[in-house]
């Protein structure tokens, strides 16, 4: 079989528009797992809410270390 110029045109036409489709299905895929994930995670936050359990707290940030500068000493 010989390729033309139009074959090659339409081939690579109908690879993109597969590509597409599965590239839409997968973000699909993904973003009803996001979805569900973050009612999960509401979920659960809000019936410890009703419980009475205390919120969990974050940890501090360390303070910036206090290093000793560097004295200058003029030599001359």
């Amino acid at each position: 079989m010989v390729w033309n110029d139009r074959d090659r045109a339409e081939d690579n036409r109908e690879r993109r528009e597969r590509t597409s489709i599965t590239a839409r299905a997968l973000l699909e895929t993904e973003r009803l797992a996001r979805e569900a994930k973050t009612a999960r995670l509401r979920d659960e936050r809000l019936a410890a809410m009703s419980v009475g359990k205390p919120r969990p707290v974050a940890a501090k940030a360390k303070p910036p270390s206090r290093r000793k500068k560097r004295k200058v000493v003029d030599v001359s």
